[in-house]
């Protein structure tokens, strides 16, 4: 069922003539017949199937020289260090925000396209299209997200004579829009997800023209609904310009299963198999595994066939995946088609040996697929570290990281060093961690024991969220490991925070004796009077300890911990705990007097909308100001009756977490709760 379609901003699809190196073939080859699909050997189930979509034959192109990357961050950097394995020159693009990143130093050459908001430069295709000019390069990677899956960069570079390294133009716009794939999947006779029947609940809203979790709701009830329809319209339009909206049966206790797929101009189409892709945050995946666990071969087949019906339908080339929903029942459902390589691509490349971006390169080129289809080797999993606050709605988090050390003997795919700064405008992936072993077991096994040595501090993670999610994997179904988030990990010592803040005062102590010119020969701790030394006062998540010095023996058991610190700020870790530790004066500063309120923003981010002025009466709930961080818009909303008083920031201003947006004069004691924000948020 679509909602508010607009015939002005449905996708269309846009006819192009084929390229010079692309024809009709008559008939007299082996695949003659028409299509031909290979199935698995009943002893080999995880044998590639695949198929002859077409009967075409594609001139080769010439290798490509130079390549341009449209895009920023690790995948930015994952492409390059495929393309120099090939001997292939790389451009990079930055903002202003990216001059000095790892991506633009790592390419051959780096071209800036404009200010920080991706609007304004990973999302110009002007600005993009005249760096590949300028620089001659003859490709475009486009990576994923920014300008990935937009029909109209891909048709640009088509008609600018630069190979877009994806499906063609026309494909991306065909699948761009949800309604218009589901369509094309019923034709192909893929099954889809079911509307609901009239008064059925609960359903699923999703946005037609895009993903991402943007536009979607799950509605229980009637009552819900419109409420629903309305808040998700609003979104999908703001985020995609289009408030065309999708409604289906949601499906209690689903799972996500993807079919990533290959086409070349030759008529191939493969699959390399699926990727279980149901543990999520935000409708947003944080660990994706392969193969995927519990799925019989027959599953598994069903599957790969239907995602081929449907790669066949489309005339599918390069790389793409195919998402399905797996009910609890065995059926399965088809939801979208990701034009474009995955963020989860490496997990494939574990468990086949094959780099997938190299293959898109050399389709891109002209070039066949490998004519032997290659077989799953064990198991991969894959967890997506983040910069955000899961204990915070999983609010994005930004700062200075002061400590990057990722593990090692295991796959890292990142481009964050020490010292990079995590800003406004993207999005807040900091690394992917992939292991590969024999058996799902020892996967999750050593992707536990990589995560619980990977430091990185300065800056909030999601690194213990997703160390309490991992075990729940041995011993629940995938889609309930969310449930168990909370639970503690079995093995993790109890460490209390005081023992931590005492081990951190030896460090100081040590360090500042260390350091000291004048009579370095008086020992630590030594005093010329009978008064005892006074502690340091130290502070871990806002709670405050007196403490002295303690040898980093817990329960009678040595631990190794690492610390380093920058200017106030302590940072401990081991492969069992890390904290932030933070210096407080030895005496405390006057408080200062609060006479009014204020709302604070809970995160940094930019003001899309002010929705008060001054004078305004406001009371509990009513919204102030909206912001956006990282993909995200969040809600401030007032939780005192009062009158706005001062609106502190503009629309367009970046802020900081804890500023003052908004300065509200209770109606009540002034004076009464002096020290409590008048802040509440969605």
């Amino acid at each position: 069922m679509t909602i508010g379609s607009n015939p002005e901003t449905r996708a269309t699809h846009r006819k192009r003539d084929a390229s010079p190196g692309m024809q009709l073939c008559v008939a007299e080859s082996l695949y003659s017949t028409g299509y031909i699909a290979h199935t698995a050997p009943p002893d080999k189930p995880h044998t590639l199937r695949y198929s002859v979509y077409c009967l075409t034959t594609y001139e080769p192109m010439p290798a490509f020289r130079r390549i341009l990357i449209a895009n920023r961050g690790e995948i930015a950097v994952r492409v390059i260090r495929t393309c120099r394995a090939m001997g292939i020159e790389t451009v990079a693009v930055y903002s202003d925000f990216d001059r000095d990143a790892l991506h633009v130093r790592l390419a051959d050459l780096a071209v800036r396209i404009g200010p920080p908001p991706p609007r304004d430069s990973y999302l110009n295709i002007d600005a993009i299209l005249a760096a590949a000019k300028r620089t001659q390069a003859g490709a475009i990677h486009p990576g994923y997200g920014f300008l990935a899956e937009n029909a109209d960069f891909a048709a640009a570079c088509e008609d600018a004579g630069i190979a877009f390294i994806g499906p063609r133009s026309d494909v991306i716009r065909a699948m761009g829009s949800k309604s218009n794939a589901r369509r094309l999947a019923e034709e192909a006779g893929v099954p889809v997800v079911p509307q609901p029947t009239e008064g059925e609940f609960p359903v699923l809203i999703k946005a037609s023209a895009g993903g991402g979790g943007r536009g979607m709701r799950i509605v229980h009830k009637a009552a819900e609904l419109q409420p629903a329809l309305e808040a998700a319209r609003g979104e999908a339009e703001r985020a995609f310009g289009d408030g065309t909206l999708l409604l289906e049966r949601y499906i209690e206790g689903a799972r996500h299963i993807e079919i990533q797929i290959f086409g070349d101009h030759h008529g191939r189409l493969i699959h390399l198999f699926e990727r279980d892709c149901s543990v999520q945050r935000r409708y947003q995946k944080i660990v994706e595994e392969s193969p995927a666990p519990g799925i019989t071969p027959q599953l598994r087949n069903g599957m790969a066939d239907a995602a081929l019906a449907l790669g066949r339908r489309l005339g599918y080339t390069n790389a793409g995946t195919v998402e399905f929903l797996l009910a609890p029942s065995g059926e399965f459902y088809f939801i979208e088609v990701n034009t474009r390589i995955q963020v989860e691509h490496p997990v494939t490349e574990m468990i086949t040996g094959l780099d997938l971006i190299r293959l898109q390169i050399e389709i891109a080129e002209g070039r066949p697929l490998p004519a032997d289809p290659p077989q799953t080797n064990g198991h991969a999993i894959e967890a997506r570290l983040y910069a955000e606050q899961p204990e915070n709605n999983f609010l994005p988090s930004t700062a200075i990281v002061r400590v990057w050390e990722p593990p090692p003997g295991v796959r890292v795919d990142t481009a964050i060093e020490q010292g990079t700064e995590i800003g406004v405008y993207y999005d807040p992936l900091l690394a992917k961690v992939i292991v590969h072993a024999a058996d799902r077991d020892t996967a999750v096994r050593k992707l536990v024991y990589a995560l619980r040595s990977f430091a990185a501090q300065g800056l909030s993670t999601n690194r213990e969220y997703l160390l309490s999610l991992l075990p729940a994997l041995d011993t629940a179904p995938v889609h309930d490991a969310l449930q168990n988030r909370e639970r503690k990990r079995p093995d993790a010592p109890d460490i209390a925070d005081a023992s931590l803040a005492s081990i951190v005062c030896s460090h100081i102590e040590q360090t500042e004796h260390a350091a000291r010119a004048t009579l370095p020969s008086i020992p630590i701790g030594y005093r010329n009077n009978p008064y005892p030394r006074p502690p340091i006062k130290l502070d871990i998540d806002g709670r405050e300890y007196a403490v002295h010095a303690q040898e980093p023996i817990i329960d009678g058991i040595r631990h190794d911990f690492r610390i380093t610190h920058h200017g106030d700020e302590y940072y401990i870790r081991s492969t069992f705990i890390q904290r932030t530790v933070r210096r407080l004066p030895r005496y405390p500063r006057r408080p200062g007097a609060h006479d009014r309120r204020s709302a604070n923003s809970p995160m940094p981010g930019q003001v899309l909308r002010i929705l008060v002025e001054v004078g305004q009466q406001v009371r509990p709930g009513d919204p102030l100001v909206v912001l956006e961080a990282m993909k995200m818009e969040q809600t401030i909303k007032t939780s005192i009756d009062g009158f706005v008083q001062a609106v502190l920031v503009k629309t367009g201003d970046i802020v900081a977490p804890g500023q003052m947006l908004v300065e509200i004069e209770s109606r009540e004691n002034p004076n009464e709760h002096a020290s409590d924000s008048a802040t509440s948020r969605d």
